[in-house]
């Protein structure tokens, strides 16, 4: 399997039959391992592509903890009739649901990212860790910093115990592709057509500012929900606004 999972695991566990003709759909953006048996211990056989169409076979019965996922392991077969296992996870039941899993598999990192983005300015003011302490959400109250390619966006905080000011970083508006954080699947200029392949139609309602769209998706951060707004100008990427939405 791909990414950061390093662990390894032996099963020993029964496995139910699913339907013969239920399909699912690959969902990661960078295609998952298949392997000869369950578990992360089995030998890998050959790599599924995002998106492909394969045949849910059988799964177990027990479902297994791996990073923050609690999922069974599906024995699948491919259109050309390869097979093996698969960690469930990585399959969704229809194509929207599938970039439904890329935008949190995007997004989910993200609410880290600027947590990371945020120490640049400890030295030239106090960053408040406790999102709790955000005095106003109102966009009157942020304040913003420009940077080389990007806008940071910050609002005030106040923790009521000790009665001590800061600012949080909530959010970051990207102008150039050198501040995209890294490995991100889209960049400026990029084809509107490549932002629905990947995560389908926008979660938020389409409004115009200036001379360009704004279409927002949403995903689960680390410790809230992340919002990726595209800014639209001749179907493409013109700009791209990271902002968390906290879930309290």
């Amino acid at each position: 399997m791909k990414k950061v999972i390093l662990i390894s695991m032996m099963l020993m566990c029964a496995v139910c039959s699913a339907s013969a003709q239920t399909w699912r759909y690959v969902n990661t953006l960078y295609g998952v391992n298949v392997r000869d048996k369950p578990g992360l211990d089995g030998k890998k056989k050959f790599v599924l592509k995002c998106n492909q169409r394969v045949k849910l076979l059988e799964e177990t019965k027990e479902k297994f903890k791996i990073d923050e996922f609690e999922e069974p392991w599906c024995k699948i077969q491919t259109e050309d009739g390869a097979s093996g296992y698969v960690y469930g996870v990585y399959l969704s039941k229809t194509l929207n649901d599938a970039a439904s899993f890329r935008c949190y598999e995007a997004l989910h990192p993200l609410a880290d990212w600027l947590e990371e983005l945020a120490e640049e300015f400890t030295a030239t003011m106090y960053i408040d860790k406790d999102m709790h302490n955000i005095s106003s959400f109102s966009d009157e109250s942020s304040f913003s910093v420009q940077g080389n390619g990007i806008k940071y966006i910050f609002y005030p905080t106040k923790d009521e115990k000790t009665g001590k000011t800061g600012a949080y970083l909530l959010g970051v508006r990207i102008y150039e592709n050198h501040a995209m954080p890294k490995d991100f699947p889209i960049k400026l200029g990029d084809s509107m057509e490549k932002v629905r392949d990947i995560f389908g139609k926008p979660d938020g309602d389409n409004f115009y500012f200036g001379d360009e769209v704004i279409k927002a998706y949403e995903g689960f951060g680390n410790v809230c929900f992340v919002e990726m707004v595209i800014f639209e100008r001749d179907d493409s990427v013109a700009g791209i606004l990271f902002r968390l939405s906290p879930g309290f």
